[in-house]
């Protein structure tokens, strides 16, 4: 019989922090993720924000950068994390406790909480809000999240109160409730539009600081803030209303103009400064906020369902060993990039350490390709059965460093006798070509980001997002998978990581290339920026000095 105790979390936090940040020096340290607060803080006026990627499709699961830097600043969750100790503190849950079997998870919610229609948050709203993350909507045409596998189901105890059930014990639950992309709580009339009203921003109503003031098509967005908020996250630094009066982000694409803007004072925050620009920054007076984000490595991953040389293990491993990350880091990176040594970027809880499956080899990688039969042609490059070792690759657009990074894999692998074709396109060519896929589709640059393991599941698991778009699943990796979302010992759970870690990488599944890295350029006027656990804006204790 399942025991009906329940544990107080708020009673044992450093028992359940555990879950998140156990061990996590292990792995490297979690990143600073706020600019110092000098002075008496200053109520009032614009902030202007620029970001190189234009904004698309608003729906809450869209990860994209540049709309999450804007999204969370509208909506919030039940749990916050705190992005410097990977602690899970009070924000729209007063409290919460969970059954001894983990299958059960009662919340208690502020009183007093509203949307920006005014309308009150209740556990109705949050079980209609869950229960399309973890059910999905076909009548609106909204899918099953991948980060909810294990839900059952969401009950209302009473306007305050509501307890969330699970199939399974997952052991990275409560990270998924504290996730912009996951668990965001929007309000009734949201919640009623089909998938393309959910994609119009808006038409969000959510309860966070600031609300949607207008939408500039892709270009541009602006936001006020709420004269009424009065419930932001335990260890904010102040409480009431956010200090900003007005936030406005622009797409800027060229690298040159969102650092000129910063010294010129037309913006006070540029997202994605490259690597060349990181020092025009700091010499002209200008901040420099570098965060490590949490969750997976910017990789390559292997799709297993073009008919392309990848199928065969020994090319996958030939190309592993012929990357080069620390000349990747040197020379078109800088120190703000972490050179990957796991599948998760440094900081991230109980992450494995997989150095030595990413030790640049040449000769290891040659030594492959020739067991592979693949033998060098007239021009170096390999050939077998009359084809050529040629691969096509897309500049992923959401990255700055994207086609920098991939120009200089090109040479890398050229040594090994591999040919790398690059495309660049627009955002919307790119997802173009991405949702045609082909055979051409053989790599998908990019990661997911969340401060905890799970996000392999929800990556790799052929029953989650399949990201390999294996056709035969796994049935090795599943189970390795689901093995650690069930280990709640910290120990036995990086344990468990780390076996998935290797299987991965054995089976040449990723090829990782850095670590992922917001680098956010500052002008000297703006305080107290902050991100949340996965590096997107947190605006709220922001100002602007006088």
């Amino acid at each position: 019989m399942r025991s009906t105790r329940l544990r107080s979390l708020l009673a044992s936090a450093a028992a359940v922090t555990a879950l998140a940040t156990g061990l996590a020096g292990c792995g490297g340290s979690t990143p600073e993720a706020a600019t110092e607060t000098t002075g008496e803080p200053v109520s009032g006026g614009t902030l202007t924000f620029y970001d190189p990627v234009e904004y698309t499709a608003w729906a809450p699961t869209n990860s994209i950068w540049s709309n999450s830097q804007v999204s969370g600043n509208l909506a919030e969750r039940l749990v916050w994390q705190d992005p410097k100790t990977g602690d899970f503190k009070p924000w729209l849950a007063a409290s919460w406790e969970i059954s001894d079997d983990h299958l059960t998870y009662t919340f208690t919610l502020k009183d007093g909480i509203t949307f920006s229609n005014g309308d009150p948050l209740d556990a109705e709203t949050v079980k209609l809000n869950f229960d399309q993350h973890g059910l999905g909507d076909k009548a609106l045409g909204i899918p099953v999240d991948p980060f909810w596998g294990d839900y059952a189901g969401t009950d209302v105890v009473d306007a305050l109160h509501l307890q969330v059930r699970l199939t399974k014990p997952n052991a990275g639950f409560l990270q998924i409730l504290s996730n912009y992309r996951a668990s965001s709580i929007l309000g009734k009339p949201f919640l009623a539009l089909d998938l393309n009203g959910q994609g119009k921003l808006e038409n969000w109503v959510g309860t966070g600081p600031f609300v949607v003031e207008s939408v500039s098509g892709t270009t541009g967005v602006t936001l006020t803030r709420r004269a009424d908020y009065d419930w932001a996250p335990e260890g904010s630094a102040h409480q009431g209303e956010a200090y900003l009066e007005k936030v406005v982000f622009k797409t800027v694409p060229e690298a040159s103009t969102r650092v000129g803007a910063l010294q010129s004072g037309e913006a006070q925050v540029s997202r994605n400064i490259a690597p060349y620009d990181e020092e025009t920054v700091t010499s002209g007076g200008g901040q420099l906020v570098a965060i490590p984000i949490q969750g997976q490595t910017n990789a390559l991953t292997v799709q297993l369902d073009a008919h392309a040389p990848t199928l065969e293990k020994d090319v996958r491993l030939a190309l592993q060993a012929a990357t080069d990350r620390e000349e990747i880091n040197a020379t078109v990176l800088s120190p703000s990039y972490p050179v990957p040594t796991s599948l998760l970027v440094q900081g991230t809880p109980l992450r494995g350490e997989s150095s030595d499956h990413l030790t640049y080899d040449l000769d290891k990688a040659k030594s492959l390709l020739d067991k592979a039969g693949w033998k060098a042609g007239t021009d170096g490059i390999r050939e077998k059965d009359g084809q050529r070792l040629h691969f096509e690759i897309w500049v992923a657009p959401y990255y700055q460093v994207s086609q920098a990074v991939l120009e200089l894999l090109q040479s890398q692998w050229k040594k090994a006798g591999v040919e790398l074709h690059i495309n660049s396109a627009s955002l919307t060519e790119y997802e173009a070509v991405q949702a045609a896929r082909g055979d051409t589709w053989t790599f998908a640059q990019g990661q997911s980001s969340t401060a905890d393991p799970s996000v392999l599941r929800a990556a790799y698991a052929s029953y989650r997002q399949n990201s390999t778009h294996n056709p035969t699943p796994d049935a090795t990796l599943d189970e390795l998978l689901g093995a650690q979302a069930l280990e709640f010992d910290p120990e036995k759970r990086k344990a468990a990581v780390q076996d998935i870690e290797d299987y991965v990488l054995e089976q040449g599944y990723s090829i990782p290339l850095y670590d992922e890295t917001q680098v956010f350029g500052l002008a000297p006027d703006v305080h107290g920026f902050a991100t949340e656990s996965t590096g997107r804006s947190w605006l709220y204790d922001t100002w602007i000095g006088q």
